[in-house]
């Protein structure tokens, strides 16, 4: 009998440290040295249990970045600035050349760096790059926000610095939707900061690994192109009645000829200005511009690219 308890005791042994091997496996595979950091692997939760977040007041958005954050959000350190931004406070009246950079997570920079954003590499660049011109380049970024969203903060707040030029960080795998039509924010709630630390994250990789299938390729039908068109026209009619000029960024690491030609023309169409990133990851390895594979995310790597597109075509067209 003693014999027969000592193997199982043996066995269910063996099997917790293969657990807990395989656990720790997962974690480095998916977050490398941070895997080894309590704050940082707690931070990898969702948005909406990230413990960033606060109702808003204005009745166009559902909800807004919490001011003055100094915390971890996806791995890195995560800081807002005043009016909950991720980003450093700017002065009003500051005699620069500015550039307000509008958009979502790929905007904000959702799993990488303030540093490694392309909004903070294109400002670095920029006045890397001419140093007869002081630029001074805002990010107005927010995850999970939309075009619709994308007007309101640029009438509320990005106005205030009288940019010159303001860019839309136009994510092209889901700016076309519509809120209220494709998607919904009427359920959403803000839960209560979720401890991800003790999350299985074997779980999660094998999920990946066996139930990998193929992602259907993103398209634009008429409505989606019509709101576009409509966002396009609202956009454009507050630039020009406050003397600016606008960029459509088009960000994507698929490239979709279809889609960017489509982007193209509603831009132009609107006396917009418009810039693909796209087409540089075509037949690329995505898997070595995305944070991992939990989140698909660009990487540093990713936004490096954005930053040295941008920046290029801002100095090219300095005189825009």
């Amino acid at each position: 009998m003693k014999q027969i308890k000592f193997k199982i005791l043996s066995i269910l042994i063996g099997i917790s440290l293969s657990f807990l091997m395989g656990e720790l496996i997962a974690r480095v595979y998916f977050f490398g040295g941070a895997a080894f950091s309590y704050s940082r692997t707690n931070s990898f939760g969702i948005l909406d249990n990230s413990g960033l977040l606060k109702y808003s007041n204005s009745d166009q958005l559902k909800y807004e970045l919490l001011p003055n954050l100094d915390t971890k959000y996806k791995l890195v350190d995560f800081k807002t600035n005043a009016e909950g931004f991720r980003d450093r406070d700017h002065e009003l009246n500051a005699n620069t050349t500015k550039i307000a950079v509008l958009g979502d997570s790929f905007t904000m920079g959702t799993g990488v760096k303030e540093q490694e954003t392309y909004v903070y590499q294109t400002e670095r660049t920029l006045n890397n790059s001419n140093k007869n011109e002081n630029y001074e380049v805002f990010n107005f970024g927010v995850s999970g926000y939309a075009l619709s969203n994308y007007i309101t903060i640029l009438k509320r707040n990005t106005l205030n610095y009288n940019p010159d030029l303001v860019v839309i960080g136009f994510c092209a795998s889901n700016d076309h939707f519509e809120i209220g039509t494709d998607f919904s924010l009427e359920d959403f709630t803000i839960k209560p900061k979720k401890n991800v630390f003790w999350d299985s994250y074997i779980k999660k990789l094998l999920q990946i690994k066996l139930k990998a299938t193929a992602t259907e390729p993103v398209s634009y039908n008429t409505a989606n192109i019509n709101y576009i068109d409509k966002q396009f026209k609202t956009l454009q009619n507050i630039l020009s009645q406050n003397n600016s000029k606008g960029l459509i960024f088009y960000l994507d690491l698929v490239y979709d000829p279809i889609r960017v030609a489509t982007i193209k023309k509603l831009s132009e169409k609107n006396n917009l200005l418009f810039l693909d990133v796209s087409e540089f990851f075509q037949n690329k390895n995505l898997f070595k511009y995305i944070v991992n594979e939990l989140d698909p995310h660009p990487n540093g790597k990713a936004n490096q690219i954005f930053a040295e597109k941008l920046s290029s075509y801002i100095l090219a067209n300095s005189n825009m």
